[in-house]
């Protein structure tokens, strides 16, 4: 055998075999693969079965109705919390409308009877009692409590005297 340069280090190759030779062949510089063109193929309408509505695995007609009422229910409670909800918020503003009339009312009453403490002139009717109705003011003594032992009712045997008798 003809002597060889090369050695196998790692189990690579680390030189050529007889001058350029690598194995069973020779490589080629600058060598383009050919391009392979594929085959389009023809457009074939697939016939293929209708599909059928998939069915719920593990949802039987009682577990249906049961869910169905279930929900029912929460409407329900969702319903009825809504209208209670709008009532008292209804009831709220009624309250506070209500509390405004009521001041309103207070307002006028207050009005109405500090014009009545001001029209009542308490002089006037100390001189009118005194001098026109020739009353005299009463003092400790002079006070006499009558005690009617009969009835309580109290007979009048005459007309009692207007401001202009």
């Amino acid at each position: 055998m003809a002597d060889r340069s090369n050695r196998r280090v790692g189990g690579k190759n680390t030189g050529n075999y007889y001058n350029g030779i690598d194995g069973n062949t020779v490589r080629q510089l600058n060598a383009v693969p050919k391009r392979r063109e594929r085959e389009v193929p023809k457009y074939r309408p697939q016939r293929r079965p209708e599909r059928q509505p998939a069915r719920m695995p593990g949802i039987d007609g009682a577990s249906f109705v049961f869910m169905l009422c279930a929900l029912c229910i929460v409407m329900f409670v969702a319903f009825a919390y809504i209208h209670t909800h709008n009532t008292v918020h209804s009831m709220k503003k009624e309250i506070v409308s209500m509390q405004a009339e009521i001041e309103k009312q207070q307002e006028k009453n207050n009005i109405k009877y500090n014009e009545i403490l001001a029209s009542v002139d308490l002089a006037e009717i100390y001189k009118r009692a005194t001098k026109k109705l020739h009353m005299v003011m009463a003092d400790g003594n002079k006070v006499y409590k009558y005690k009617n032992k009969k009835s309580d009712m109290v007979k009048q045997y005459a007309d009692v005297p207007g401001p202009g008798n």
